[in-house]
């Protein structure tokens, strides 16, 4: 559960991108993100796999939460720079409620 909240807090790091200082940290968080990505992927694939129902949710958005940290590895490919932009563009206006959702189902899963 804790990774789904390090996700969901990650994820979130996308209302800082239109900050000056903060758009150069979350550059450099890139390199994260993708290995985070993995780990919050499998651990909502192994919640969804224990069978209880109180996992399901959470199990759900830790999937959809790793995908989205997943993504940005496209972001790394530098000869298609204008569909990366577009691409980006979709994600980010995504990813603040992904993360707030995926923090809500961590603390569901917790408590």
């Amino acid at each position: 559960m804790e990774f789904l909240l390090l996700g969901g807090m990650i994820l979130l790091m996308g209302l800082a991108s239109k900050v000056k200082m903060l758009k150069e940290a979350n550059k450099a968080l890139i390199g994260l993100k993708i290995p985070i990505g993995v780990v919050v992927f499998l651990v909502g694939l192994s919640l969804l796999f224990k069978g209880i129902g109180r996992f399901v949710f959470p199990g759900i958005m830790g999937l959809i939460a790793g995908i989205f940290l997943i993504f940005d590895l496209f972001k790394l490919i530098p000869q298609a720079q204008e569909s990366i932009d577009k691409v980006t563009n979709t994600i980010n206006t995504l990813q603040v409620p992904i993360g707030i959702v995926t923090i809500i189902a961590a603390l569901i899963g917790i408590f």
